[in-house]
């Protein structure tokens, strides 16, 4: 598999074809697939906690490990999901060949339940990298809430 991914690339589209001939009837079938090459997209993401109050604040932690050759530029991190009213892009400006950024962001839920947490790394060279991750919401207590 790392063969195929330094030969093609991530996001290339492999086409397969087989021929497979049984022995003992001598009957013939033949197929075609089409694989698309996947490869890690080096984003990380990772919330303090799984499970938060309504209204609390949670922290988040964003990065990205750029394993090419090339300095990535115009680089910045994508957030939606719970706790942000509007998306958010966190601005990192270039990220050097095999080196790491990281970013954090304190933010608060309001809507209750499972929610999910979209993010995406965006720069001008390579395609975006995208993770998501459940947090669960929970009813704070009326003491709680400030």
């Amino acid at each position: 598999s790392s063969g195929i991914n330094a030969e093609y690339g991530a996001g290339s589209v492999l086409n397969v074809f087989l021929k497979v001939q049984v022995q003992e009837t001598k009957q013939v079938f033949a197929t075609k697939q089409a694989i698309l090459v996947k490869k890690g997209s080096g984003l990380t993401v990772v919330c303090a906690k799984k499970s938060v109050k309504q209204f609390e604040d949670f922290e988040v932690s964003v990065s990205y490990a750029n394993g090419t050759d090339t300095r990535l530029s115009g680089c910045h991190f994508y957030l939606e999901g719970p706790g942000i009213r509007r998306s958010k892009k966190l601005y990192c400006g270039s990220v050097q060949p095999n080196k790491t950024i990281d970013r954090k962001i304190t933010l608060s839920a309001h809507r209750l339940g499972e929610r999910t947490l979209l993010v995406k790394f965006c720069n001008k060279k390579i395609a975006h990298a995208t993770e998501r991750i459940k947090i669960v919401v929970e009813q704070a207590e009326p003491t709680e809430i400030d």
